[in-house]
């Protein structure tokens, strides 16, 4: 499929079994479908959605909705959990408005028992994937693995996807869900899911926003555990943070520090220092659609002259299912300040 070039779309809702995630009936009456996706809460849900319908009654439940291109081929947008959240009535006619919700979202729902926590020595993908798994009716799938060096205690009143994300921040993984609501646990990927160069421009949209901010990058990062207190400085006179180029130090304090794979107390607050230092430049644009492409994803750019180049990783999306996909994208290249 050529998605550089014109193509007939048709749209179409599906009822979702809860117990085998299969296709059911077709959902009548849909007017419009829109998808936000984000990675940039402290505990993403990663979507969350609406839909109108021209009906007076809803049947709350999950939905998958798919975009058919050209008569033939079949994408899977997006499967979510739809319920009821208005109605306008005019002129005996009925438009029923929907939320939609993340798979994630029975996750953020349930709260851990007290005394929860994530013992030393685990496999903490494997960990997230079944804490995922026993919440969600969607598929779980786990890819690769890591190791937690010491017990991670969750706080009171912590949820189960607010623990999961703990764990894959402290190894710098990511979960991500694609358009059949199937959840994969993962590192974050490295390859590019779109390359926007010549032979695809079209793609873009004319117009892309550029936003750097250096404000509150910290150039010095104490790590402290019990009694044990590590630190690490930026004084490369290179960087645009460090304290030779500031003549002042920004302090970053961790007091809940989370050993991966072995490393000291000094390994992780110099690794944490070089995370906490890097700066992150914002993109905002609009394109048109690519299947595949979601938060987290990267972004590989070659049009400099649109104001686009480099690595770029998704933040957020928003999908307006019309004629054809709208995509508004913010994504951000991560740059050592």
């Amino acid at each position: 499929m050529d998605w550089t070039g014109g193509y007939s779309s048709e749209w179409s809702v599906r009822a979702v079994d809860r117990g085998t995630w299969e296709d059911g009936a077709t959902l009548d009456g849909v007017l419009s479908v829109e998808v936000d996706r984000s990675r940039a809460d402290d505990v993403p849900l990663l979507e969350s959605g609406s839909m109108e319908l021209d009906s007076a009654s809803f049947n709350e439940g999950w939905y998958r909705v798919y975009l058919t291109v050209d008569g033939q081929e079949r994408v899977a947008m997006t499967t979510m959990l739809f319920e009821r959240a208005s109605a306008r009535t005019e002129h005996r006619s009925t438009v029923l408005k929907a939320t939609g919700r993340s798979v994630l979202q029975p996750a953020a729902d349930i709260k851990l028992a007290y005394g929860t926590y994530a013992p030393a020595g685990c496999d903490g993908a494997k960990y997230v994937g079944d804490m995922i798994a026993e919440c969600t009716p969607a598929p779980v799938r786990v890819e690769g693995s890591f190791t937690i060096v010491d017990d991670l205690v969750f706080d009171i009143g912590c949820s189960r996807l607010e623990a999961a994300w703990k764990v894959l921040d402290a190894a710098g993984w990511c979960m991500q869900v694609d358009g059949m609501g199937e959840v994969t646990v993962k590192a974050k990927p490295t390859l590019p899911a779109l390359e926007l160069g010549k032979a695809n421009a079209g793609l873009l949209v004319p117009g892309t926003d550029d936003d750097l901010d250096l404000s509150g990058v910290p150039n010095r990062y104490y790590a402290i555990d019990d009694s044990k207190t590590a630190m690490a400085t930026n004084e490369d006179g290179s960087s645009a943070v460090s304290y030779q180029a500031r003549d002042r130090w920004v302090d970053m304090v961790d007091t809940s520090p989370v050993l991966c794979d072995g490393e000291t107390l000094e390994m992780y607050a110099i690794r944490k220092l070089a995370e906490a230092s890097t700066v992150t430049r914002t993109f905002s644009y609009t394109r048109e659609f690519w299947p595949n492409v979601t938060v987290f994803d990267i972004v590989s750019a070659t049009l400099p002259e649109n104001g686009l180049s480099g690595d770029l990783r998704v933040a957020t999306q928003r999908l307006e299912c019309g004629n054809g996909v709208t995509v508004t994208e913010t994504a951000e290249m991560e740059v050592a300040a």
